[in-house]
């Protein structure tokens, strides 16, 4: 393909909630695609759910954060201690291992009910502002960090300072574009994370960061690991989230005849939430994980050369025809069939289960809280994050 005609991403929704007519018509055309990177360079598109898993799950391809130093659409914290995305192997199993606990099946049980009140807490104060209020001031930006500050075992009063680093780190940070404000937020983020570990040694508990701490007494991790650990749960776990609610919510509005299948039946929940995972995840312009392959490879007949930057777009494979039946149509009944939006292989995302057990807490009560719930401006004046990785929105006004 002549390189002034490669497509360009990134790909944005139409109306930020349809998929790109570009995105289809590629998926449509093959699983993989060269394309022009935000960056300007040259890279490889995957769109196929097959051949994602089998990139995902190859040692053959180096994660964005290894060395030798590589473009990402990502941030500060690439080749940052204990973030696991610059990890692979056994020393990625080690750091993993580490922070499995505090996403174990007791722990989420203890969770639970605490989740449900943050919610339900946040509701009312939802509900006592004046119309048209911004949902994502009072609901979908405070809930994942209030959640995490749960999990970690710090003060429920610090989610919002914590919660403001975490959109600073995560914001786009590009070759050729300026990275201090978001190394001065994660380095904030990362001093803030290291006194919380030292007041937990006289206060320890249940949750993240006594774990955390006892590895580090243990040999198992280094401070800084230990560190980079926290920081990286809840930088992750709070954006994605985040932007997670406001296109459900947006989904939502879209499609009224889901949304009354869904007040109507709470036992669907679940599986709302896998087709809102599927078909509306975050970063919805062009996310997606950065692999390097550290040989020429062939995939799906497409060879790719030593060290290319190879993008495996996650939302994009949810439209792969030949895994969803009917991929563009948003069903909250569809039998299941496994999504990518949590990624695949060794770096699948940990915090998974959390996710979903706040997702299914919100969606399964607020309309029964806001019956009328609905967006205060049509979607396409809805302004779109477009410098934060995960997406969302800059306001998420809503009527009730």
């Amino acid at each position: 393909m002549p390189e002034e005609s490669l497509p360009t991403l990134p790909m944005w929704r139409v109306d930020h909630i349809e998929p790109s007519p570009e995105m289809l018509a590629l998926c449509a055309s093959g699983p993989i695609h060269r394309v022009r990177l935000p960056s300007g360079h040259e890279g490889w598109w995957v769109t196929g759910y097959d051949e994602a898993k089998a990139i995902l799950s190859d040692a053959a391809f180096r994660p964005s954060g290894m060395p030798p130093a590589a473009f990402t659409p990502a941030t500060v914290i690439l080749g940052s201690p204990g973030w696991l995305g610059s990890h692979e192997g056994s020393e990625h199993a080690r750091l993993r291992n580490i922070v499995a606990p505090a996403f174990s099946s007791r722990r989420l049980k203890l969770l639970a009910q605490q989740v449900e009140a943050i919610a339900a807490q946040l509701f009312e104060t939802l509900a006592a502002q004046p119309q048209p209020a911004d949902l994502r001031r009072h609901l979908s930006f405070p809930l994942p960090a209030m959640v995490i500050s749960a999990l970690m075992g710090v003060l429920y009063a610090d989610h919002a300072f914590f919660a403001r680093l975490s959109d600073e780190v995560m914001t786009h940070q590009h070759e050729r574009g300026p990275r201090n404000a978001a190394r001065s937020a994660w380095e904030e983020l990362r001093s803030y994370i290291r006194d919380k570990m030292r007041e937990k040694r006289q206060d320890p508990g249940d949750n993240l960061l006594t774990d955390l701490l006892a590895a580090v007494d243990q040999g198992k991790a280094t401070e800084e690991e230990a560190i980079g650990l926290a920081a990286g749960m809840l930088v992750a776990g709070h954006e994605s989230t985040v932007a997670q609610i406001e296109f459900g919510l947006l989904a939502m509005f879209r499609h009224p005849q889901q949304r009354e299948r869904l007040v109507g039946d709470s036992s669907l929940v679940g599986k709302a939430v896998e087709e809102i995972l599927r078909m509306y995840p975050p970063g919805a312009g062009w996310d997606g994980i950065m692999r390097y392959p550290r040989t020429d490879v062939t995939i799906a007949g497409v060879h790719i050369p030593a060290d290319s930057k190879v993008l495996v777009g996650l939302p994009a494979t949810s439209f792969d025809p030949r895994h969803f039946d009917d991929p563009e149509i948003f069903d909250i009944g569809r039998t299941e069939k496994p999504h990518l939006a949590f990624s695949y292989g060794p770096h699948y995302c940990i915090g998974m289960a959390l996710a979903r057990l706040e997702l299914k807490v919100v969606f399964g009560s607020i309309f029964q809280r806001f019956p009328t719930l609905n967006l205060a401006v049509a979607p396409e004046e809805l302004k779109l994050r477009k410098e934060i990785i995960t997406g969302g929105f800059e306001e998420f006004p809503v009527l009730w």
